[in-house]
């Protein structure tokens, strides 16, 4: 006996296969490729407000025997320091001043050179120290047999809309700082120990206007 599908039968076939066909596809489309950009910084800004200056001083001739320091401390006060060799201040110093302008933590980076001048026992001990900044009469187109200062044993305190992180650092460390609530700037000081030349072979100052530079960074 033949079987025969009915209309109704074949209309409901059709209506299946055509749902069938919208399920398969509702899954397809296309891809979009999406950009991407980033602009990175590794350091903050640092904004100078005051350079340093070590004022007047007064420095007697150095024969490689050893040495004389003064401390400048973040706040623009001399400290004395190893007296071995005369560096006497006559006043007018102040301290480097700068700012970051940021409402979180950062770490400033001071010249890492350091020494403790009480431990000085060779000629070249500080003139040969690796990273510390010579300060020469004339800067540094001026006259190299002239005897130089150097400076090492760098710090930052005397902190404006902040405070150190972590506590005191030494001499050369980074230093993290943590701004005040609400603050969205923070100024510091930054100071240095000052040593007389002790190469033995520059053993005269003259009088003059000594200069040099250092670099201080900060990053987060």
């Amino acid at each position: 006996m033949t079987k025969t599908i009915s209309n109704v039968m074949m209309r409901k076939i059709g209506l299946g296969v055509v749902a069938g066909g919208l399920a398969i596809g509702a899954g397809s489309g296309y891809a979009a490729d999406f950009g991407v950009t980033a602009d990175v910084q590794n350091t903050l800004e640092v904004t100078v407000v005051a350079p340093m200056s070590l004022g007047s001083l007064f420095v007697n001739a150095t024969d490689g025997t050893g040495i004389g320091t003064l401390v400048l401390n973040p706040d623009g006060s001399f400290t004395p320091g190893e007296t071995d060799q005369v560096i006497t201040s006559l006043g007018g110093q102040t301290a480097a001043q700068a700012s970051v302008a940021t409402d979180q933590n950062f770490i400033v980076n001071v010249p890492t050179a350091a020494f403790d001048a009480s431990t000085w026992a060779n000629p070249a001990d500080i003139s040969g120290l690796a990273g510390a900044v010579e300060v020469r009469l004339g800067g540094t187109t001026g006259d190299p047999n002239v005897a130089r200062l150097y400076l090492a044993n760098f710090t930052v305190g005397d902190i404006t809309d902040g405070v150190e992180s972590g506590g005191p650092a030494v001499p050369g460390a980074p230093v993290t700082i943590d701004p005040d609530f609400g603050a969205t700037a923070v100024t510091f000081g930054i100071g240095a120990e000052v040593f007389t030349d002790d190469s033995g072979t520059r053993t005269q100052y003259e009088t003059g206007t000594y200069e040099g530079t250092f670099e201080v960074t900060a990053e987060f």
